[in-house]
């Protein structure tokens, strides 16, 4: 089976830019009250950022397997449409193994149907903008 590691590889870029503007702009301000990023100090918030460098690490490998699975279902389901693709993937696995965590992960009372929100609406945009990047190639 063929799969295009550029187009693999741009997807992962998508991926990584529609999370980073979905978690800063729409939904920044609330994701940092429910994780109480909003209580801590300016020191405190880049003390904790300068952690996050080996967890980014982590996250760019899951998204290149995510990238490369996608790219893997849409060369196998060739008469279906990416978008097709993209959404079902998120509907069968994504979505709810997202809602479980949430719903089991010890997410802050009142927050579970936000975090379930805001994570899944980001999932299934990532999958679908990456679905729409593998297309071109």
């Amino acid at each position: 089976m063929d799969v295009n590691l550029v187009a693999v590889l741009a997807a992962t870029v998508v991926m990584f830019v529609v999370g980073a503007v979905w978690y800063m702009l729409p939904f920044g301000k609330i994701w940092g009250k429910i994780h109480g990023f909003d209580k801590l100090s300016k020191k405190q918030q880049k003390e904790m950022q300068a952690k996050m460098g080996p967890w980014y690490g982590v996250q760019l490998l899951v998204t290149v397997a995510s990238a490369w699975v996608l790219a893997v279902l849409i060369g196998l389901l060739p008469d279906q449409s990416p978008y097709v693709v993209a959404s079902l993937a998120w509907l069968g696995f994504v979505m709810p193994t997202t809602a479980a965590n949430m719903i089991f992960g010890g997410s802050p009372e009142g927050y579970v149907w936000h975090k379930i929100a805001i994570t899944c609406g980001e999932s299934l945009l990532h999958l679908l903008a990456a679905a729409w990047v593998i297309s071109l190639f």
